[in-house]
């Protein structure tokens, strides 16, 4: 089971970036680094995490992965899927999934997931860094989604430990059937549990921001999309605006 052995810290820059370093001085599978509070936690493309001390699920897991690299576009999405099944024994309230790792409540965007990788020598690493808003009341700053917490959303406090419990038993049940079946099982599930195929979006990403129909979701964890002209493509990074009908209307 993934989670073992746990090292818990007060305050860290990153609990990814300790990972890694854990991992050059030979960490096992499983390793979960947690903090209370991080100084330079980041999400995708650099943008700062923020959080208050004793807030956060702020947690990082090392894996070694036996799967080809190939597959190693799947590990977000089953990051997402993860959080989503542990949210879900707090709420009551449906918790869906927007490519490539948002994970929402009521349109809110309710945890960070970024998911980094390499290697050492001839072996692969990749680390699972997920960070879930438990016990904040409110949110300062501009955000491109909406923020909230497991607090708000469920009207009660939350341990942010118990949470924990639930993320990497859920993570290491998803862990271990893509170990046995890879992308394979993993890519219909997700797009089971999202519920945004079919969707119009805007997607930005180095090339500006597009207007696209979401089709489906490549078996390489990629998104499938379609202009106007009918025209699939698959995408790999950027950012996913669903569009609201009065959007669709207006764009």
């Amino acid at each position: 089971m993934l989670g073992t052995p746990r090292i818990h810290l007060e305050t860290v820059a990153s609990t990814n970036r300790e990972a890694r370093d854990r991992i050059r001085t030979g960490a096992p599978e499983g390793t979960l680094i947690t903090a209370e509070h991080q100084t330079e936690g980041r999400g995708r493309f650099d943008r700062r995490w923020e959080d208050a001390a004793g807030q956060s699920l702020l947690a990082s897991y090392i894996l070694y992965p036996v799967r080809g690299a190939e597959e190693w576009g799947g590990l977000p999405l089953l990051a997402g899927l993860a959080v989503k099944r542990a949210a879900e024994t707090f709420l009551n309230a449906d918790v869906l999934l927007k490519w490539p790792n948002d994970v929402l409540v009521a349109g809110k965007k309710l945890c960070g997931i970024l998911v980094e990788s390499g290697r050492l020598g001839d072996r692969g690493w990749v680390v699972v860094g997920i960070g879930v808003n438990v016990r904040q009341r409110e949110f300062t700053g501009s955000y491109r989604t909406p923020p909230t917490s497991l607090l708000l959303e469920s009207g009660r406090p939350v341990d942010v430990d118990e949470v924990q419990s639930a993320v990497t038993r859920e993570l290491s049940t998803l862990y271990g059937l893509w170990t046995d079946k890879g992308n394979a099982w993993l890519c219909p599930e997700w797009t089971r549990c999202a519920g945004m195929f079919p969707a119009d979006i805007v997607l930005e990403d180095e090339t500006g921001k597009r207007q696209l129909r979401a089709v489906d979701l490549g078996r390489d964890g990629s998104l499938i999309v379609e202009n106007e002209h009918g025209e699939r493509t698959s995408v790999f990074a950027g950012d996913v605006s669903i569009l609201s009908a009065n959007e669709e209307n207006n764009a």
